[in-house]
């Protein structure tokens, strides 16, 4: 059968790819991780060149590798290259080395380039400082990091909608962005690399035919959560504190008592914030909706909200004024909604006052639900610890607190499923496992195959600490029979309360018990047809795989689905070798909405 073809090409700067594929002598690959719940490092590439004729030498400006409209050699380092085989893109990088050899006689010249992919980019990228000011989920999170960072869109367009809600993290100055970024994968948890193709993956662990769209909503204003109040007036609550446990609120939150102020002689509750990066962290905002419930302490009180929309260097740049009449026995609501119409253009805080005339405490009143919004329309009121709503099949919402309850702002990640093609699993067979059941004879042969059965992965005891909740989850049968096995994820950034419970009892599931497992395995892809090729070469990491095998070639066929945790091969004129290294997926939960996971009435996984 044919040897698949491969093209090698090189580029620097605007001289665009020049095609040097006839000289390569070997092409090596790595990309990867050896083992479930490591961190994806930067995949690697190396290819030897014949140089005898000089075309790799950067001092030769004859060479096709001479760009000469911009007066430089394309064999430098900083250099871009891309390899394709049988016109399928296998790997995209970054020219780190070039290394030359020669003989005694300065003959027989090779040069070895050696470069890495898109994961070395992001690993050069550290924050200036800073802190989020936008509570969303861990892919929106990556998203608008690389792009602060100078990344565009199509390199992590293979960042995919997340499920787990992240706040207000602080970065300091010369932090890692590639650190981080891969902390908020395993907060997840997902696994965050680099395809073939030099673009960011974030792929999560639910294996479901649905891929998930985040929208965001953030309550930007904070309860004053003392009794003390900020005569000042900056930056936060002034003139309202909270009021007794006796209050009886509408969501359940804390209820907050007017103040009287001297020598003011009004009973009212004041807020000022003006942060560009919370209120207007995309820079289009140009409407806000303020909305709050209130009640009068004894009788009724006819109550006024000033909302004010604050430019980004505090002066009043749009305004709305509103009024409701309340009683002492229900909660009522008032409303303001307020557009940019002045200042310099650009929203950065608001400004809202609550008052009611009076001079005594007959008019003192109580506020609860208190909320401002981007938009021009009140949906409905929500904090870190109210969800007006109930999860579906197919939209499920999270809120939680950006920092301290009651005394931060809060948001909510709302998760939309839109149903997908089930993939094409790839069944991978041995001379003996090519029967009906296991692919008629179709199943791709593979040459060599490693089988582990150990404790590597075995963990019986999972602890997720993250800054609003720790959880544990244990076997403790487990934890009898084959000793204490411990992970701990101490860096969760999740501020759900409930999420790492979720996340660890996860983790403990799949993880409690010791596998008999195919670790490794090796294919010859001359051996294979072209359309066979074609199909092993589209392979990308996390992509699942069926493989079949019977040890020793007697007893039961063995037939399990695996998901791809590394590709590592060899290709050079004569053979094309190739080896996935595998992580099993037996022991994954039950899910009922994949193709991969406990299908009725079929094997797969159960």
């Amino acid at each position: 059968m044919p040897l698949p073809t491969y093209v090698v090409e090189l580029s620097f700067g605007s001289s665009g790819y020049i095609d040097v594929s006839s000289y390569a002598q070997s092409v090596t690959m790595n990309r990867g991780i050896s083992r479930s719940l490591e961190d994806y490092s930067a995949g690697s590439v190396s290819i030897t060149f014949v140089n005898n004729a000089r075309v790799f030498d950067p001092l030769n400006t004859s060479s096709i590798l001479w760009y000469s409209a911009g007066g430089y050699t394309i064999v430098q380092p900083g250099g871009k290259i891309r390899v394709s085989s049988n016109g399928i893109r296998v790997f995209t990088g970054f020219v780190q080395d070039w290394d030359f050899t020669y003989d005694s006689a300065g003959l027989d010249g090779r040069a070895t380039v050696t470069a890495l992919d898109e994961i070395y980019r992001v690993g050069n990228a550290f924050f200036t400082g800073g802190t989020a000011t936008v509570i969303e989920g861990t892919s929106d999170r990556i998203k608008r990091v690389m792009n602060n960072n100078s990344f565009g869109a199509a390199e992590y367009a293979g960042v995919n909608g997340s499920q787990t809600i992240v706040g207000l993290d602080e970065n300091a100055p010369g932090d890692s962005v590639l650190a981080y970024l891969q902390q908020l994968a395993r907060t997840e948890p997902a696994d965050f690399y680099s395809n073939a193709s030099a673009v960011m993956v974030m792929k999560d662990r639910s294996f479901t035919n649905y891929v998930w769209t985040n929208s965001n909503r953030q309550n930007l204003v904070k309860y004053p959560g003392t009794a003390t109040y900020d005569v000042q007036g900056q930056n936060g609550w002034a003139y309202g504190y909270q009021a007794a446990s006796t209050v009886v609120t509408p969501y359940g939150g804390t209820a907050n008592k007017s103040q009287i102020s001297i020598p003011d002689l009004q009973d009212l509750m004041s807020y000022r914030e003006l942060d560009y990066n919370k209120y207007n962290p995309d820079g289009g905002a140009t409407a806000y909706v303020f909305s709050g419930f209130f009640k009068g302490s004894t009788g009724a009180v006819a109550i006024e909200v000033d909302f004010y929309l604050l430019d980004t260097l505090g002066t009043i740049a749009g305004s709305a004024i509103s009024t409701v009449t309340t009683s002492s026995t229900a909660w009522t609501q008032l409303s303001a909604t307020a557009t940019m119409t002045g200042g310099n253009g650009t929203a950065g805080g608001v400004l809202f006052t609550v008052f009611a005339n009076g001079t005594t405490s007959a008019s003192d009143f109580f506020g609860n639900g208190i909320q401002v919004e981007r938009g021009t329309a009140w949906v409905n009121y929500f904090d870190g610890t109210y969800n007006p709503y109930t999860n579906t099949a197919s939209t499920v919402y999270f809120n939680a607190w950006g920092g301290t309850a009651y005394k931060s702002s809060s948001g909510m990640l709302i998760s939309s499923a839109s149903a997908i093609s089930a993939p094409t699993i790839l069944t991978f067979a041995d001379q003996n496992s090519q029967g009906a059941s296991y692919g008629n004879g179709t199943g791709i042969p593979f040459t060599e195959l490693s089988v582990v059965y150990g404790s590597e992965n075995l963990y019986n005891k999972v602890q997720v600490v993250a800054p609003n909740a720790t959880a544990t989850a244990e076997d403790a049968t487990g934890q009898t029979k084959y000793g204490l096995k411990t992970y701990s994820q101490t860096d969760n950034l999740t501020i759900s309360t409930t999420k790492p419970a979720q996340i660890a009892a996860s983790l403990l599931a799949e993880y409690r018990l010791p596998e008999y497992r195919a670790g490794e395995i090796t294919l010859q892809l001359e051996a294979l047809t072209s359309t066979q090729q074609n199909q092993v070469l589209a392979i990308e990491l996390r992509d699942v795989i069926r493989l079949c095998f019977q040890p020793s070639a007697t007893g039961s066929i063995v037939d399990k689905y695996y998901q791809v945790l590394s590709m590592n091969s060899n290709m050079n004129p004569e053979s094309y070798n190739l080896i996935l290294t595998l992580a099993s997926l037996d022991n994954l939960p039950i899910r009922l909405d994949s193709t991969l996971l406990a299908v009725l009435d079929t094997d797969t996984l159960g």
